[in-house]
């Protein structure tokens, strides 16, 4: 009898020190939320829900850069517009694409054509910035020569081949396409050829030799959507 008692005040003695370890455990371990490592990975600013003040504030901002947009537009058509001859017109649109003028002077040799064909896409507001594309490509060069070319110096829609006709991939760029090489002048794409395809031209020049130099090399083309 009096075994039994010391072994019930044995088991609840362990059974209050077991509880007292349990507790200490408790105490000291963090749940996953406000774990000290864990409160550093959650991201310092936190997402809000937009209210009805921030949705009309991002509506007069938008609206707003609509506004900057076209007006920018309208003073780029104004300002073209307000130049004395069609040189000087395309001189300005070159500099507002970062383009440089023909380093020859058969570049301008269809510089009238291309105002003349265009002129009514040039829209007198922010169209005319939308008209146009600007793309880069890879150029390289052959003389009307038949050495380089076709043998008759005539290209495949039947013009005569000389400075200022290109060959274009037609699904690229469409045969007739008014377009400007940087450097190298005003064209219009009228010639095609078996290793033109995708985004690239072959740009004639008079000479073999002038052909030659000038290689192959990237080029920026402006041509109209």
């Amino acid at each position: 009898m009096h075994q039994s008692r010391w072994t019930f005040a044995f088991a609840t003695l362990m059974g209050f020190v077991v509880s007292v370890v349990w507790l200490a455990i408790a105490q000291t371990h963090h749940p996953p939320e406000t774990r000290p490592e864990a409160l550093n990975q959650i991201p310092a600013k936190q997402g809000t829900a937009q209210g009805f003040e921030d949705v009309i504030c991002a509506q007069k901002s938008d609206a707003q850069k609509m506004v900057k947009l076209e007006n920018s537009r309208e003073n780029f058509a104004k300002e073209i517009f307000s130049a004395k001859g069609n040189r000087e017109i395309w001189l300005k649109m070159l500099q507002a694409f970062k383009l440089n003028p023909p380093l020859r002077p058969e570049g301008w040799k269809f510089a009238n054509h291309t105002w003349l064909r265009w002129r009514s896409s040039l829209a007198s507001r922010a169209g005319s910035l939308r008209r146009f594309r600007l793309m880069k490509m890879v150029a390289t060069a052959y003389c009307p020569n038949g050495c380089c070319g076709s043998p008759s110096g005539r290209t495949a829609t039947g013009r005569k081949a000389e400075y200022g006709i290109i060959a274009v991939d037609p699904r690229v760029i469409p045969l007739g396409t008014t377009l400007y090489v940087d450097r190298y002048g005003f064209a219009i794409a009228a010639d095609t050829g078996r290793k033109i395809k995708g985004a690239r031209i072959d740009l004639c020049f008079p000479t073999h030799k002038e052909a030659l130099r000038f290689g192959r090399r990237s080029v920026k083309v402006l041509l109209l959507r």
